[in-house]
């Protein structure tokens, strides 16, 4: 039962936004296309992980996705897939990787052969999937839930990742995604003992749920971009240009004449998740291109936003804001 449905992260979707309002001749466009490459193909081995734990007899299971949650001494860590039972946990991390790799469990690396000889040194998912059970079974005795088993595994999900010198115990550890159904059975037939009953799970997922937070990022900060570097207006879903402009009840697009009714939400979406997380009047009407203060008060008034202040300083609130 998915208690969690997988989301895209908040950091992918502000790159996402981000190459949609930067020319590509910005100094680091190339940059943030690459951090959104590895972005996308990682939720993309996340999705094909999906796929496979639909196998899985879900009434015996709470399922919880991309959860990101702040251990006993404050520091937040991410779970791509947790599987809640009445007896265990089972942490699961995706690693959307291809080529030749190699665990190094001495030197705690993970290597991967490139064709022609390269070697490339990566963090090692087995550290970390360590990390998180000891701070997932810290979170579990701060909130005074009783202390399951967390068995943990890494799920190598690109199709195309060969595995080298792989030891029995090590494949304990790690899986291909094909074999995942295989892996957590051979984890159920260990950990039988049922220590939460139904109300304690669904309290457990309801808790876990609660104090799960998205990641924060403040774009313009972090790549060192000014906001007048941003494209304004409302892009054009079909041809990506952002010459549409409001018209009566539609947004009609300049560049090749595609009209839609909502296509400001997703520039309002863009500002929220690039710029901040409050707008006004002024701002809305500037960054959509708008033609009067009273278009934007009228967008403004129909998506039903908190709002505090009044008259021209009213600010509403996007922190909720979803297109």
């Amino acid at each position: 039962m998915i208690k969690k449905a997988r989301e895209k992260s908040n950091r992918l979707l502000v790159h996402e936004a981000a190459l949609r309002r930067l020319v590509p001749t910005h100094p680091q466009y190339h940059l943030i296309e690459q951090e959104y490459g590895k972005m996308k193909y990682g939720y993309k081995g996340e999705e094909a992980l999906d796929y496979f734990l639909t196998f899985l007899p879900h009434e015996n299971y709470h399922l919880l996705h991309g959860l990101r949650i702040k251990d006993s001494k404050d520091r937040y860590f991410q779970l791509d897939s947790l599987l809640i039972t009445s007896s265990h946990c089972i942490i699961i991390e995706s690693k959307y990787i291809s080529g030749t790799l190699e665990f190094d469990e001495v030197a705690s690396q993970l290597i991967r052969y490139k064709p022609g000889g390269e070697i490339e040194r990566m963090s090692d998912p087995l550290s970390q999937v360590s990390r998180h059970r000891h701070q997932l079974s810290s979170w579990l005795e701060q909130y005074n839930f009783p202390q399951l088993p967390i068995a943990s595994l890494v799920v190598l999900t690109h199709n195309q990742s060969n595995l080298v010198k792989a030891s029995s115990s090590l494949m304990k550890k790690v899986t291909f995604l094909t074999n995942l159904p295989k892996r957590i059975s051979e984890i159920n037939g260990i950990h039988s003992t049922e220590i939460l009953n139904q109300r304690e799970r669904n309290k457990l997922s309801k808790t876990l749920i609660k104090k799960h937070t998205q990641d924060s990022f403040n774009f313009l900060q972090y790549y060192r971009i000014k906001q007048e570097d941003l494209k304004k207006g409302v892009i054009c879903n079909y041809c990506g240009s952002n010459s549409m402009r409001k018209k009566r009840k539609y947004w009609l697009c300049g560049n090749c004449n595609f009209h839609s009714a909502l296509a400001h939400l997703q520039a309002i979406q863009d500002y929220k998740l690039l710029i901040y997380t409050t707008i006004q009047n002024k701002e809305l009407k500037e960054f959509l291109q708008l033609n009067s203060p009273a278009e934007a008060y009228n967008i403004l008034v129909s998506l039903d936003l908190p709002s505090v202040g009044s008259k021209k300083g009213r600010k509403y609130s996007l922190e909720h804001f979803k297109t």
